[in-house]
């Protein structure tokens, strides 16, 4: 492949995810933004600059929704796994965060167990898989 496995997942989730498909809830306005290949929404964290990789934003720009796409997970995400949480939305009906972390299958109990332990409000944890071909899935969890 051409393109970094990264990329393609981030672009195949934003997609795909945000909003899914047949999803009757995604409000008029909202945009899904990716800083795959080209970075363009940056958030501020105690680490410096980030850019997350799905950016939400409504109608007026204001951020509402963050996916993050860690082909890593640890603890050196933290810093900015909290500062894209804090940015989010909390309008769900148990008040966690419209914040979403996608990693590869197999992984998804270590990503919700550094997130639960940091105390980063999240809505879901996703696993993705890679096909053959570079087709991405995404794997209940």
């Amino acid at each position: 492949m051409s393109e970094p496995i990264h990329d393609i997942v981030v672009r195949t989730i934003a997609a795909t995810r945000f909003p899914f498909p047949g999803q009757t809830t995604w409000p008029e306005g909202y945009v899904t933004n990716t800083n795959v290949p080209t970075r363009t929404i940056s958030i501020e964290t105690p680490v410096g600059t980030h850019f997350p990789d799905i950016v939400i934003t409504d109608k007026t720009g204001v951020i509402r929704e963050m996916g993050e796409v860690e082909m890593n997970i640890s603890e050196n995400e933290v810093p900015y796994l909290t500062a894209g949480s804090a940015l989010t939305d909390n309008d769900t009906p148990t008040q966690v965060k419209h914040f979403f972390v996608y990693v590869p299958a197999g992984h998804e109990k270590r990503a919700q167990k550094l997130l639960d332990d940091n105390g980063i409000s999240y809505a879901g944890v996703r696993g993705f898989t890679i096909g053959e071909k570079g087709e991405v899935s995404i794997v209940p969890y």
